[in-house]
């Protein structure tokens, strides 16, 4: 083994406990943006809900016409936290029945 070789493991070794300090942003489920949630109405498609916000975080066997999606943001720098909730209620043929936000302003808002 040559000496520069060592010597960067060496180094390696004592910067990799550093990175246990290190803050990160968390972002978990769904990016729910209000206009992209504005933009669902009832009657669309299950399709056409999935397409503009994805793929739902909780898919309810139990319930197989209610999607929830979920999104929960902490970022440790600016002190910013929000969660967000968006349960959409579909009819028996997949058409958007009901909307229900949480998290967004203030309240939940319901659209039937």
């Amino acid at each position: 083994m040559n000496r520069s070789f060592l010597k960067i493991i060496i180094v390696i070794a004592f910067l990799l406990p550093l990175t246990a300090c290190m803050k990160f942003v968390t972002q978990q489920g769904n990016v729910l943006k209000p206009e992209k949630i504005a933009d669902i109405h009832v009657g669309d498609s299950r399709f056409q809900v999935e397409s503009l916000i994805g793929t739902p975080v909780l898919k309810d066997t139990l319930h197989p016409n209610r999607s929830i999606y979920l999104d929960d943001y902490d970022n440790p720098d600016t002190g910013e936290k929000y969660q967000h909730r968006v349960e959409i209620f579909y009819d028996e043929s997949g058409r958007v029945k009901a909307i229900q936000r949480f998290g967004f302003n203030s309240g939940s808002t319901a659209s039937e």
